[in-house]
């Protein structure tokens, strides 16, 4: 059901992106449409911490309204209840997103949904700065997001060909293929810091829809914006994700120490006065504890270990078995050597 809110006045001009982003994801991901609307108040908030004009406290009323009435009727969904929950999906929804849209870019497949998925990335990403704690990756990604859909959007409206990757050569084994904001040019910093997005698109087509028909609007995408196999996109907020790996995998136990079997010696046939101690057993060594490795972990450690921890416990709320693993082996990897891979 498309809900109408009042128009976005001047002096909080700064919402009507997130507010757009929350009414693209209405009907097939109620959690993001929730925290955009939830971080399009709080940034009204900012922008206007004084006497608002009336409309403004309007939109602000009915959004706050909106708000209320939609985690009250969803009391069993934990994405709405829980924040550490609504993190975790969002921030794995937002990297998902930016994963296809780098391999797009980098296969050169450039196009209007290459730009709106960059951007729409970028856009989540600034959906989880309410959450405080934004990771320093998550940043660099989200500056690169937005710069690479500003870039791509001028250059296929002045007819030029994009260059695939980041702006500057780099190293392989040094990078992860995200620039960082320093390698970036006052001019290029511009560029996507004035970039407003690619417009109004319509970025809720069903599985069973036919193909949308041509638009006057330049940047409706002419297929879905998610790829077919991702769970956000054709199932609703509340139901589970199919779990990508199997889930009866049962722990390894070690096998009790077997003594080996007593081997004959040419001395046997020598006769001997027996020791009252004649076989001995030995002790099994004791498995190497993570304080063995000399690493003493540290508080930040500690924090995001606890991090990873809950991320993984709302995994596996989802059924999500393959994230869940990936981040209980960053938590273990934190605590035992300080690094997350």
């Amino acid at each position: 059901m498309v809900v109408k809110f009042p128009p976005v006045t001047a002096e909080v001009k700064p919402l009507a992106h997130l507010l757009k982003l929350a009414d693209e994801h209405d009907e097939r991901n109620l959690v993001v449409a929730y925290w955009a609307r939830m971080a399009a108040c709080l940034l009204a908030l900012q922008l206007v911490p004084g006497k608002k004009s009336p409309e403004t406290a309007a939109l602000i009323k009915s959004l706050l309204d909106w708000l209320e009435q939609t985690k009250q009727a969803n009391a069993d969904n934990e994405g709405i209840t829980s924040e550490t929950i609504a993190q975790s999906l969002i921030e794995e929804y937002a990297l998902r997103l930016f994963s296809h849209a780098d391999e797009q870019d980098r296969a050169e497949i450039f196009n209007k949904n290459t730009v709106k998925t960059f951007y729409t990335a970028g856009m989540l990403m600034d959906v989880l700065d309410q959450f405080g704690n934004l990771a320093e990756d998550i940043r660099e990604k989200r500056k690169y997001a937005k710069w690479k859909a500003a870039y791509i959007h001028n250059c296929l409206k002045a007819g030029d060909t994009p260059m695939p990757g980041p702006p500057r050569p780099y190293n392989d084994e040094d990078s992860d293929g995200i620039v960082h904001n320093s390698q970036l040019s006052q001019e290029e910093l511009s560029t996507f810091s004035k970039y407003t997005g690619p417009g109004t698109v319509d970025v809720q087509p069903k599985p069973a829809d036919p193909p949308l028909p041509p638009s006057d609007d330049p940047f409706n995408p002419p297929k879905p914006l998610i790829p077919p196999d991702d769970p956000f996109t054709h199932a609703p907020a509340s139901s589970p994700i199919t779990p990508q790996y199997p889930t009866n995998i049962q722990p390894q136990v070690p096998s009790p120490y077997n003594p080996p079997p007593s081997v004959s010696s040419p001395f046997d046939a020598v006769p001997s006065t027996p020791s009252p101690s004649s076989a001995v057993i030995p002790t099994p060594q004791p498995r190497q504890s993570p304080s063995s490795t000399g690493y003493t972990p540290t508080s930040q450690d500690i924090q995001k270990a606890q991090k990873f921890s809950k991320f993984a416990t709302s995994a596996l709320n989802y059924d999500d078995t393959k994230t869940a693993l990936d981040y209980l082996q960053k938590a273990m990897n934190l605590l035992v050597c300080g690094k997350e891979d």
